[in-house]
Formats: C-alpha cells, sequence, structure tokens
C-alpha cells in the first residue's frame, strides 16, 4: 500500500505543479503586494519554509479532498438510457466507451460515446448502414476515437474533427473489421480480414486516409489468424496471433519483430496481450493449465484464467483479489483475472473472477499485489465497481460498475492521502520561497 500512497503522491504534486490557474493566482497575490512596503528581500531559510509548510499543511489537511478515499469516483451517465461502458481514458481526462440511447425509442441503442470532463457524454453516432451498434475502444491525446461499428458485422471507425469514417480492410474492399487501439501519432491497430483469414492489422495515416498493413503471426503463414488490442507511443503492438500448433498466444510487435509470449503454466496454453506500456511491458490473460475443481477439489472442468505481466523471463502471475485457498474459501472467493491496461508507471488495472468471463472486482495491481478498487473509493456510494478498462499515465482509470441497477460507467480521479498531501505541500512551499 506504501507504493499506492507514493504513486497517489506523485500524481498530486504532478497536478499542483502543472495547475497554471493555480500559479497564476500564486503571481498575481505576489504582485499586488506593495513592493514599498518591503524593507528587505525576503531570504530563504528552512526556519521560512516550513513555518510556512506548516501553514500550508493546515489549509490542506482542513480540505475534505485531503481526507477523501483514495479516489474521486465521477458517474459518467449515459446516451438517455440506463447503461454504459468505459473503455479508455487518454491524458487528458477524456473518455470514450459506448452507451445506450434512450428507452422510449423505438430500438434502444448502444452508440459509442466522447466524454471531455465536463457537462453530459456525446453520442459520436455509427457508420452509414450500419444497425444500431457502436463502440468506441480508445481515444489518443488529439481526442480521435477509434473503434467498431455494427455488431452483426463488425466495421471499423476512426472518428477525428467531428466525422467517422470507416478504415479499409487489408483485403481493400469495404471497412469490415475493429479497430482497438490507436497512438498518439495516429497509427492503429485492430483486426481485419483478407478476403480469406481474420489477420492484425495496423492501418497508417497517409495524411489523405488510413492504409491497411498486416501485422502477420507467429505462424508465420497467410493462413493463421490473429488480433492486435493495443499500440504504444513507439509502434509497437500487442494482441495474439496463432502459432505453429494452431493455438493463439499473447503476441507482441516490435520493431518489425513478432514474438511469442507464449503463456502461463507450461508456455503452451491460450494467451492474449490486451495492454502494453512505452517500456514494451504487456500485460493481458492467459489459461494456466490448471482447473476450478483442481483448485476447489470439485469435478468441475472449468479452466482458470489468469492476469498476467511480461518481464525480463516470461510470463509472471497476477493473482485475483480475495483469491481463493483452503483457509479462504468462502462465497465470494475469486480464481480468475484479467489485465486490460498498463501505464507507463506500471500501475496495471482489470478485474478478478469468480465466474470465467463475468467481471466482478474491478482491481488494481502494484507491484504484482492485487487491491480492490472498491476499497479505495468513498465509503456509502452507491458503486460497485466490476471491471478496470483503462488508466492513463497520471493514474486516472476508467472502467463500468453496478450503479442505481444498471451497469454504469466510471471514472477514477486519484486523491492525495494525507501523508501525500505533506510532501506536496512541503515541496510546493519551499520551491515558493526559493522563488522570493
Amino acid at each position: 500500500m506504501s507504493h499506492l500512497i507514493s504513486n497517489l503522491g506523485s500524481t498530486f504534486l504532478n497536478h499542483v505543479l502543472r495547475d497554471r490557474d493555480c500559479k497564476r493566482a500564486i503571481v498575481h497575490d505576489m504582485d499586488s503586494f506593495p513592493k514599498k512596503h518591503m524593507k528587505t528581500k525576503p531570504k530563504y531559510s528552512v526556519r521560512n519554509g516550513l513555518a510556512g509548510a506548516s501553514a500550508l499543511l493546515r489549509t490542506a489537511l482542513s480540505s475534505p479532498s485531503i481526507q477523501a478515499a483514495n479516489y474521486a469516483i465521477v458517474d459518467l451517465g449515459t446516451l438517455g438510457g440506463t447503461t454504459s461502458f468505459a473503455r479508455d481514458v487518454n491524458n487528458n481526462r477524456q473518455v470514450t466507451g459506448n452507451a445506450q440511447t434512450p428507452v422510449g425509442e423505438p430500438s434502444p441503442r448502444l452508440n459509442v460515446f466522447s466524454y471531455s470532463g465536463s457537462g453530459p457524454m456525446t453520442n459520436i453516432g455509427t457508420l452509414a448502414g450500419s444497425n444500431n451498434f457502436s463502440r468506441g475502444f480508445a481515444i489518443n491525446d488529439s481526442g480521435v476515437i477509434v473503434g467498431e461499428s455494427d455488431n452483426s458485422s463488425s466495421r471499423a471507425f476512426v472518428f477525428r474533427e467531428g466525422v467517422m469514417t470507416g478504415l479499409t480492410r487489408l483485403a481493400g474492399d469495404n471497412d469490415r473489421g475493429v479497430a482497438h487501439d490507436i497512438n498518439n501519432a495516429g497509427t492503429i491497430v485492430g483486426i481485419s480480414s483478407n478476403g480469406t483469414v481474420s489477420r492484425p492489422t495496423l492501418w497508417t495515416d497517409t495524411g489523405t486516409g488510413y492504409a491497411p498493413s498486416d501485422l502477420g503471426t507467429i505462424a508465420g503463414t497467410s493462413t493463421s489468424t490473429g488480433r492486435a488490442w493495443a499500440i504504444n507511443v513507439d509502434g509497437a503492438a500487442t494482441g495474439l496471433s496463432t502459432n505453429a500448433s494452431g493455438t493463439s498466444q499473447a503476441t507482441l510487435w516490435s520493431g518489425g519483430t513478432i514474438t511469442n509470449l507464449t503463456s502461463l503454466g507450461d508456455g503452451t496454453r491460450f494467451s492474449l496481450g490486451y495492454g502494453l506500456n512505452a517500456s514494451n511491458i504487456v500485460v493481458g490473460s492467459s489459461l494456466t493449465g490448471q482447473s476450478v475443481g483442481g483448485l476447489i477439489g470439485t469435478s468441475s472442468t472449468t479452466s482458470i484464467t489468469r492476469a498476467f505481466v511480461s518481464g525480463t523471463v516470461g510470463l509472471s502471475e497476477l493473482i485475483p483479489v480475495n483469491l481463493y485457498s483452503a483457509s479462504n474459501n468462502g462465497p465470494t472467493t475469486n480464481y480468475h483475472s484479467i489485465a486490460n491496461d498498463i501505464n507507463d508507471t506500471g500501475l496495471i488495472v482489470g478485474n478478478s473472477q469468480r465466474i470465467s468471463g463475468s467481471a466482478a472486482v474491478a482491481t488494481i495491481w502494484i507491484d504484482g499485489v492485487p487491491t480492490d478498487l472498491n476499497t479505495l473509493i468513498p465509503g456509502g456510494s452507491g458503486w460497485n465497481l466490476l471491471s478496470a478498462e483503462g488508466i492513463n499515465d497520471a493514474g486516472d482509470i476508467v472502467g463500468f460498475g453496478s450503479f442505481q441497477g444498471a451497469n454504469r460507467a466510471f471514472l477514477l480521479t486519484a486523491v492525495p492521502e494525507p501523508s501525500s498531501a505533506l510532501l506536496a505541500v512541503l515541496s510546493a512551499s519551499l520551491l515558493l520561497r526559493r522563488k522570493r
């Protein structure tokens, strides 16, 4: 937990230092002080610095936000219906996902939305000719959104400058496919068909459109399949592709090289990469070779799925929150876990599950240790956070949970603890006095 406090403190300090409005207010107050009443320029001293810090700290600790839980929670709302799901958040706290339109319409639908930090979410709609479904999977720091339109026959799209455009598939004849992620250079990854099979696809911004290219697979054959789920700032991507034996496994595409990340257990199991950061550290999920029955001593043959994080030597397992054991075998213990995203500071988010494939507990892993995100939000909020889907480099988290009887999209923003506030206030005070 000390790592969490440290990370939240760093996040708070970064917000303090980059808050231009706060800086302008400080400058204004200093400039407005009558200089004729200042006999000499005050000297910086540790006594002065600590005295100022003490006063600032008393003010800070009296603020409700400093004594709040580790995260403040924002209900992102809906598009007029009852449900919504958040999938990604950029470094400007802009969010995308999809949400239900008004129930009173002839066909209530789930449409991709954008949320910009204030006011209600905006309905982005669908591609012309699609059915009533669309979903945003990712949003970059320029606010460009990618995803899919039409869940009967998925069509990849990019939404920028107010226009939704279909992305041509590898076969070149239509926009069938799914776009899963986009980096700040505007490069998109996902899946599309080459006319025969579905392949991991990269779309490059040419200035006049997006050109698709095939990322290749572990097996290296034209008939093998794959899907790219995430791309980082340098253009490295992760997802899954089939190996020579036909098993789909987590894959890293980087610098023209295709790397099989194998799997947990004996390395031969199904696995997939969902996210990666600037250091090419990949997170995702993998079968372990174990069964639920083998774990709890029953006849269940359900395979155990566990989250993983890649390292210098293979994959490391990320256990779920409230992991089942012989001494911890209550009805809310969990068997499975999935990691959905990782930021550049190494914070990993996802969910823990008792029933495979059914998100149950939104989870954050810090140095490999899982924590239930529900324990880090204000008590009595009415929320039950089910899955954390995305995290930005400031530590803001999006996902979905149960709220007021329905699935709703949420945004978690980091709130400093008193110890973190002390560090931030002391640092701010010392910096201000040095500048005088």
